[in-house]
């Protein structure tokens, strides 16, 4: 069998969370606009739950999601923090956005069902496969509550699906994966960073009160050990990212648009996969992907077998599966 490497960006979850920017499509909101309402609807569980804080924390933070909204991105806006010093707004940007997707995961319980079929669908006797792999530009975990429906029912105690390797966040699966199934290429909401551990489960849902004295396991793609301290994370993501794009035979995008900010990321994954890679899925409504030529290096028989998939109902299975 193949090897198989699924490369998803928002779009994998668009069915349960907001797109980075305004859809006009289907008339949903941007991820700013979704954060300014969170912080408007949340503000009197906002004081409740962190001790000490009063209007003006709030005020903050709505301030903070009101200029993500003029930026048109709260990674636009991210980037310019960082690049003007102004390190706290930066880290409460971060921590806004954990505690958005905590929330609508947990809370909201919002969840693509797209990723439950695809788990049901390539899981062979009990046990995802090992030749499928899953590099994740997404902070939400749609994935793992994927992995949690889909585990059978059995004393174990175990609560994922057998095979099921998740990092960073391993505390959400096997520990100690140098060969993750799933990997999510900037961190993951919901987690602190653990310079032991690598991940710290955050229990609180509104949980701001750690701001200036921990870190959050969520990262933007130019972030490195200079700018935030979460060194083993940087340490080790591009080495196992490469390691998988590496044994990649066939690509499959799906709800991925190779953003700036990613692409030098972007570029050392398609590096490592060009001496193998033979075949390249990209599934969008819209996008054909012949846009990856222009981008990145790819050897000839790449090039010339780049799949359209327009469908978005599922994701893609290709059929050499």
């Amino acid at each position: 069998m193949p090897n198989i490497t699924y490369l998803i960006g928002a779009g994998a979850s668009a069915n349960a969370l907001p797109l980075i920017k305004e859809n006009r499509e289907t008339n949903k909101n941007g991820l700013a606009k979704e954060l300014m309402s969170f912080v408007r609807n949340n503000t009197s569980t906002l004081l409740q739950y962190n001790e000490g804080w009063d209007s003006s924390a709030i005020k903050k933070l709505t301030e903070i999601a009101d200029t993500c909204l003029e930026f048109g991105t709260p990674d636009l806006y991210a980037k310019f923090l960082m690049e003007t010093g102004d390190y706290l707004n930066y880290k409460l940007l971060k921590n806004l956005l954990s505690v958005y997707f905590k929330f609508e995961q947990e809370i909201r319980q919002s969840f693509d069902y797209r990723a439950l079929t695809f788990l049901t669908t390539i899981t062979q006797s009990q046990k995802i496969p090992e030749n499928i792999k899953i590099l994740s530009w997404n902070y939400d975990v749609q994935i793992e509550l994927a992995a949690k429906k889909l585990k059978p029912i059995s004393p174990s105690g175990y609560p994922f699906v057998q095979g099921f390797k998740c990092w960073p966040n391993l505390e959400d699966g096997e520990q100690n994966s140098n060969n993750p199934f799933l990997l999510h290429l900037n961190g993951v909401a919901g987690f602190f960073y653990s310079e032991r551990s690598l991940s710290q489960k955050i229990d609180n849902h509104f949980h701001f009160k750690s701001v200036l004295d921990k870190e959050i396991l969520l990262s933007f793609a130019w972030e490195d050990e200079n700018i935030v301290k979460n060194n083993t994370f940087f340490e080790n993501r591009l080495k196992i990212t490469k390691n998988i794009a590496s044994q990649t035979e066939i690509l499959v995008v799906i709800g991925y648009s190779f953003p700036f900010f990613n692409r030098k990321i972007d570029k050392e994954i398609f590096e490592s996969m060009n001496p193998s890679i033979r075949k390249i899925y990209f599934q969008d409504p819209f996008n054909n992907g012949e846009r990856i030529k222009e981008l990145f290096d790819l050897n000839e028989v790449a090039r010339n077998n780049i799949i359209h998939v327009a469908q978005t109902e599922n994701y893609h299975i290709p059929f050499e599966l």
